[in-house]
């Protein structure tokens, strides 16, 4: 082995080269040397040798490890001992092609044991591998080796791992450089809290927010948490950081108070910040400061700081609980979840971390485990919030297993406190503070009727709307379940939606359809009066009271609801207690339909618009644009059923039939539209209400059987034969030229996924019947 000039300087234990003198060969070296390979070797774990033996064998094992690697390498290569345990080699030309098999005889030479004090002690190497170019830094070289080899520990050491191996950092930025300008970003204020909304999965309503910091460099633009948070924790900027955001939050809070709305932030707190002896002081000092009240702030802290040190973790959160803040146990599920520790934790809520709400929909066994610890809080008496939803499997995962709250890209990313439209959310409005009004002016305190109207009135549809009267009513008239019922005179079936207070009465799903001989809003709609059943299992007054009571509801209590005079649906509270309502209750109730009826008639119709635009009134036929949203939705059997208003089951075969009327399409509009309107009133008048119309062409309709029924198709067949011979006997004595017509038709079945082929071959078949009918002279022959 060369040592070139410096070679007289050695390391006095184990007579290899210093750093500084193995830095200045290499760069020598490497000046002559077409490629050169660096490889660097760190001991596993071995401050246990001299904490548990003694330095002299500490030193004689390191200086058998010298050893070894000295016999192992080239003669041309160069090693050096570059700290307590650890080492570098550096290669050169011919050598690099063997730097990959040389640092694995490394490894394993250096796992052989060694004899100390009359026993055998193992100790493995982590190794680091890089290659470099002709001009290449030995410093960068180096530097490259030392990070492959701490990605070698990182994945369980005793192992070889190139610098290719290496995940690249996304910011692309050095620690050292982030943390200078994270500095400086702090005294600058750069740093930004964005806030992303926590939805009640129960109510659909906004129930509070997450505070998350953001960083905006003038000159680099966004930089993400993931670059700069962790090397703020593995600094002292940490510390600074989490006070910044605590107190901003805190200021915001208060300000969003001192508009009449009470917001509940929840705040993530960094391990060192939470085991800081002053932090309760902290924390107490900037309520104090910006008058927040406590009791809509929640610190989080991630379970594995709670259980690096338990009773100094119990102290603290008993000391924050005296203060009124809540707590939450962050990223549960992912550390170390002992249940003897939970119970000893004074916490308020669990949060779910992002991979379990990710394994929902990637990992079926994934999924029991969010039940288990859904189910475990709940026996603790504790909330649950799930983060990262941003799916609706997700969402409906986490609702029907009780999950309290979510929060996630699906309802809302991070946005700054100017963009969190409180207006748009259901903050609940609290009282504003009092303010000195003129001698002549007499204060007008809005009455709690006037405050539900306003806030109804933010509710962005009728599902929240619901639950919010609810919440409102439940301090006011005795109420386990609320519901409110769309009907139109005539329709077939009632549009419920409902909500219940109590998880053991389960309420009907959202936008449930009940035959309309079923429900009392029919009744009540006509009556326009209030209608109190005082016990429904001694004397039911409708078909649903049977339901109602096997829900285990006693009382109900129906108002109607009516629209510019119109009346178009019932407003119900129900009690499982006999005989509780009241005059009062009725009169409270019935005050409450005439605020908020209105507002319920523009929700449900912006519910319905989205179908309504695909629905032709004067023909009783969808556009064609339905068949691709029917195709693309999610939920085709809700789709459907929101569209038609009528309940579906599941379908697995469809029959598609087309009816062809030419020449329509070559005559003038508005003759065409007449016609097309007499056939879409032929089959609203004779076809199965639960097939689908859907007009295709100008004489072209398609229709849809998702249950197998015929009979009503042909009746409609013949309907129209004969309705088209009335019309060529009109129009031939009126003499319009529009008199002979042909009609064609076919169907053909299969299965769901392929509709869209049956309807292809079902339009086959009729042009060809109209094209064998083409040479008759009845224009009403057909061909199937």
């Amino acid at each position: 082995m060369t040592l070139d000039a410096f070679s007289g300087q050695r390391d006095a234990l184990t007579n290899l080269l210093g750093r500084g003198q193995f830095l200045f060969v290499v760069s020598q070296r490497m000046k002559d040397a077409s490629r050169s390979a660096m490889i660097v070797v760190n001991l596993d774990r071995f401050r246990l040798v001299n904490a548990n033996l003694s330095f002299a064998d500490g030193d004689a094992i390191l200086r058998n490890t010298a050893l070894r690697i000295a016999r192992r390498i080239p003669e041309t290569a160069v090693a050096s001992r570059l700290s307590a345990d650890e080492y570098a080699v550096a290669m050169f030309d011919e050598d690099v092609e063997k730097a990959d098999g040389v640092a694995e005889q490394l490894r394993t030479a250096i796992a052989e044991p060694h004899a100390i004090g009359g026993m055998d002690v193992i100790v493995t190497a982590s190794v680091g591998v890089a290659e470099g170019a002709q001009g290449a830094s030995a410093d960068e070289l180096l530097r490259r080796a030392d990070e492959a080899m701490r990605l070698a520990k990182r994945l369980g050491s005793n192992q070889v791992r190139r610098v290719q191996d290496v995940v690249a950092k996304q910011d692309g930025l050095p620690p050292l450089l982030v943390e200078t300008m994270l500095r400086q970003a702090l005294h600058n204020h750069e740093l930004e809290i964005h806030y992303q909304p926590k939805i009640h999965t129960r109510s659909m309503q906004v129930v509070g927010a997450e505070a998350l910091c953001r960083w905006t460099h003038p000159e680099l633009g966004h930089i993400p948490p993931q670059a700069f948070i962790p090397v703020a924790e593995s600094s002292d900027l940490i510390l600074p950081i989490d006070e910044y955001v605590l107190r901003s939050v805190c200021r915001q809070g208060a300000a969003w108070m001192k508009q009449g709305y009470r917001v509940r932030i929840s705040v993530n707190i960094s391990g060192r910040q939470f085991m800081q002896d002053e932090f309760p002081a902290l924390v107490r000092q900037c309520l104090a400061e910006t008058g927040m009240d406590p009791q809509l702030i929640e610190l989080e802290i991630t379970e594995r700081t709670a259980m690096c040190d338990v009773d100094r973790a119990v102290h603290v959160l008993q000391e924050l609980r005296k203060i009124g803040v809540r707590i939450a146990l962050d990223d549960f599920g992912v550390g170390y979840s002992s249940l003897n520790y939970l119970i000893q934790f004074p916490v308020h809520t669990l949060k779910i971390d992002r991979t379990f709400t990710a394994g929902i929909q990637s990992a079926v066994n994934q999924t029991p485990i969010i039940g288990a610890i859904i189910s475990l809080a709940k026996s603790l008496n504790l909330s649950v919030v799930a983060e990262g939803v941003e799916t609706f499997q997700q969402f409906d995962f986490l609702r029907e297993n009780k999950c309290d709250e979510i929060q996630g890209f699906l309802f809302g990313a991070p946005v700054p406190p100017t963009s969190f439209q409180l207006s748009a959310f259901v903050a609940k409005l609290q009282p504003r503070a009092p303010q000195a009004a003129p001698a002549d002016e007499r204060a007008a305190e809005p009455t709690w009727l006037e405050r539900l109207y306003l806030e109804t009135k933010r509710l962005p549809d009728w599902r929240q709307m619901a639950s919010h009267l609810a919440d409102t009513l439940a301090p006011r008239v005795p109420l386990d379940r609320l519901s409110i019922e769309w009907w139109e005179n005539g329709a077939p079936f009632v549009d419920v939606c409902e909500v219940s207070l109590r998880d053991e009465i389960p309420p009907r799903p959202v936008g449930s359809l009940i035959p309309a001989g079923s429900s009392a809003a029919p009744t009540v709609i006509r009556a326009g009066l209030a209608m109190c059943s005082p016990d429904v299992l001694a004397r039911p007054e409708f078909d649903e009271d049977d339901r109602l009571a096997a829900d285990g509801i006693r009382s109900v209590l129906r108002v109607p609801l009516a629209h510019h005079g119109k009346p178009f649906g019932i407003l119900t509270v129900q009690s499982t207690l006999e005989r509780v309502y009241t005059d009062a209750d009725r009169r409270i109730i019935s005050e409450v339909a005439e605020r908020v009826e209105d507002v319920a008639w523009m929700a449900y119709q912006r519910e319905r618009s989205p179908y309504e635009a695909l629905y032709d009134a004067r023909t009783h036929m969808f556009h064609r644009a339905f068949l691709a949203e029917w195709f693309t939705a999610d939920d085709p059997v809700w789709f459907l059923s929101r569209a038609k208003r009528r309940p579906y089951q599941a379908w697995t075969h469809v029959t598609a039939f087309v009816v062809r009327v030419e020449p329509v399409g070559e005559w003038p509009p508005s003759e065409a539209e007449r016609l097309m309107q007499h056939v879409g009133q032929l089959w609203n008048a004779y076809g199965s209400p639960g097939w689908l119309a859907v007009r295709m062409e100008a004489g072209e309709m398609l229709l849809i059987s998702a249950d197998g029924e015929e009979g009503s198709f042909y009746t409609f067949l013949e309907q129209l034969r004969m309705h088209l011979r009335v019309m060529e006997v009109r129009n031939t004595r009126l003499g319009s030229p529009y008199v002979s017509v042909s009609l064609g038709w076919g169907e053909c079945r299969d299965a769901w996924p392929n509709l869209w082929n049956a309807y292809l071959h079902a339009r086959a078949r009729a042009l060809s019947g109209l094209r064998a009918s083409s040479g008759n002279e009845s224009s009403d022959d057909e061909a199937r």
